[in-house]
């Protein structure tokens, strides 16, 4: 879980890309809170 979750190479860390949030607003717009699944289809996270 600390791999997955904190030393992962591809992590992405900081802040998100306009283009994330967009996509995030549109997901979030589309299904709801699941916040599990929008991180997942979102590379990096």
């Amino acid at each position: 879980l600390r791999w997955a979750n904190h030393l992962r190479p591809e992590l992405k860390k900081g802040a998100l890309t306009r283009e994330e949030e967009q996509f995030i607003i549109q997901m979030h717009a589309k299904i709801g809170n699941k916040w599990a699944r929008m991180a997942a289809l979102l590379p990096g996270l």
